[in-house]
């Protein structure tokens, strides 16, 4: 399975939007429709889309940041400016050892230690750690 840039921009409309036309999506990526109509039934006939779920095995690494942020910290304007960057699917802010949690898609190991140094670069007084796991499979 080979997936290329074309393929990350339709990914991340149905992301965005899993109900988006093929007419909007091809408007978004600046394609035609017919291209967006044959590379979805790649994207399907690959398993890369599942029905209308994403699977993104094979295309680089999903992972899940926890983040433990320091008193006083706005934790909402933290995970917006955190949730507005490319390649955070989102951010949610839980109960337990940590505050956020990020849902991430990077191209590889260094598309994550970057990720994370930007983190740490924009807030290193309001973060005061983070674990991050690999995601293996989806289900």
């Amino acid at each position: 399975m080979k997936v290329d840039s074309l393929d990350r921009s339709i990914l991340g409309v149905l992301r965005d939007s899993g109900r988006a036309s093929f007419v909007e999506i091809a408007e978004r990526v600046g394609v035609t429709e017919r291209t967006i109509r044959t590379r979805m039934k790649r994207l399907e006939e690959d398993g890369v889309i599942r029905g209308y779920t994403i699977r993104e095995t094979g295309i680089g690494l999903t992972a899940l940041i926890r983040m433990k942020v320091g008193p006083g910290t706005e934790i909402g304007s933290l995970a917006g400016e955190f949730a507005s960057w490319d390649g955070v699917e989102s951010v949610y802010e839980i109960s337990g050892d940590a505050d956020l949690i990020a849902v991430v898609h990077v191209d590889d190991t260094v598309g994550l230690r970057e990720m994370l140094d930007k983190m740490w670069l924009t807030a290193p007084a309001e973060i005061s750690s983070t674990q991050t796991e690999l995601v293996l499979e989806q289900y």
